[in-house]
């Protein structure tokens, strides 16, 4: 009898101690390691606006973003803005007006360089620096659904072998063959246009169209793809592109899964 409230004991002891170990490791690696490799960041003179706990600088990033939104909307058709970075990232062309062009913004407790500098760029590309450039972990496993294990996501071995296989598709005696398939869609869509211009309809979204076009010649040339299922595949990725991009979705927080668990099962 004594023994088994011994063993009781310890084997409570023993899931106290587990319990406190998690918790630590959690604490440590959620937060305590973030601050550490902040300091670090600042220590060796990157710059970068400053992160909150546990979301970064996703908040700031919604608040920029909403508020472009709705000055673009108060803004009358007349006054077209071709500042392109501006409109599409506000947070970025702010950040870049505040710190430099190189600078550290935060998703959630993932620290991401920013870099508009080509010389900089050029810099830690070339040689051994470039070699131990990666492709972070948090939006590979976030990008997953729609990219996959191809091209985009893999490193090392495994994208010399990709690339090695999707070579020969691209070799001018290949596109030359394809460029048939590649000006009837393109007429198709400019005969379009121009038919909407003549009825009087003459607002055209030009970049959807273009990646509508785009999408029928890679089905059409890459996968032998009528331009209907070429449509189709292409309109089911700009949905996974819409709901993998939405900055609501707490990229890089930890349990961001659950935070956002509606689109990240959407997704």
């Amino acid at each position: 009898m004594e023994f088994l409230k011994l063993s009781q004991a310890f084997f409570s002891l023993l899931m106290a101690a587990s319990l406190l170990y998690l918790l630590l490791r959690l604490v440590f690696s959620c937060w305590i390691l973030p601050i550490l490799v902040y300091r670090k960041m600042r220590k060796n003179g990157f710059g970068g606006p400053t992160p909150t706990f546990p979301l970064g600088n996703i908040k700031e990033m919604e608040f920029l973003s909403n508020k472009n939104i709705n000055a673009d909307s108060s803004l009358q058709s007349s006054a077209i803005s071709h500042d392109i970075h501006s409109t599409v990232f506000p947070y970025f062309s702010r950040w870049q007006k505040s710190h430099g062009k190189v600078f550290i913004y935060w998703l959630g407790t993932e620290p991401f360089l920013y870099i508009a500098e080509p010389e900089f760029l050029k810099k830690m590309s070339s040689k051994v620096q470039g070699k131990r450039w990666g492709k972070p972990n948090v939006f590979k496993h976030d990008r997953k659904p729609m990219f996959g294990s191809g091209l985009v996501m893999v490193e090392g071995d495994d994208w010399v072998r990709h690339r090695h296989v999707i070579t020969p598709a691209f070799s001018p005696a290949n596109l030359k063959t394809m460029v048939s398939l590649m000006v009837e869609p393109a007429t198709k869509m400019l005969e379009r246009w121009t038919t909407l211009i003549k009825t009087g309809k003459a607002e055209i979204d030009v970049e959807r169209e273009i990646c509508r076009m785009a999408g029928e010649i890679i089905a059409r040339a890459s996968f032998g793809l009528s331009c209907e299922k070429g449509s189709e595949v292409l309109e089911k990725l700009r949905a996974m592109q819409i709901t993998l991009f939405k900055l609501n979705r707490y990229v890089g927080v930890p349990f961001g899964q659950w935070i956002s668990r509606k689109k990240n099962m959407e997704a």
